[in-house]
């Protein structure tokens, strides 16, 4: 159910997406009590990402969607060791990261031919 959108203009190989991909999954599906499973990771790469009118230092533009509720201190968390994990693997500076949480209804999302509404 969460999904993880990375927004990035540098290349990296496919052993660095698959290893932050997996630390990724962990850290959001433990975070949020939910099954990683149901966790969904995209790493997008863009033609061109600006960030304070610099286009040549790595920055990241993170979504992360949720059915249900974020709290303050959920997005914090996530914030923190999301950006951590991001430092680790590709290398990017704390204040170039902005991220974006969006709460969805359970009637908005859907799998297995239903949605998640009871």
């Amino acid at each position: 159910m969460p999904l993880v959108k990375v927004h990035h203009s540098n290349e990296f190989t496919n052993d660095i997406l698959n290893s932050f991909s997996k630390s990724l999954s962990k850290l959001v599906g433990n975070t949020l009590g939910k099954s990683e499973d149901f966790v969904m990771i995209i790493f997008q790469r863009t033609e061109f990402q600006s960030f304070g009118l610099d286009s040549t230092t790595p920055s990241l533009f993170i979504e992360l969607k949720n059915v249900g509720k974020f709290s303050p201190e959920i997005t914090n968390i996530l914030s923190a060791k999301i950006t951590a994990l991001c430092i680790g693997f590709i290398d990017v500076e704390p204040t170039r990261i902005y991220f974006e949480f969006q709460e969805s209804e359970r009637h908005l999302w859907g799998w297995n031919t239903k949605t998640f509404s009871k």
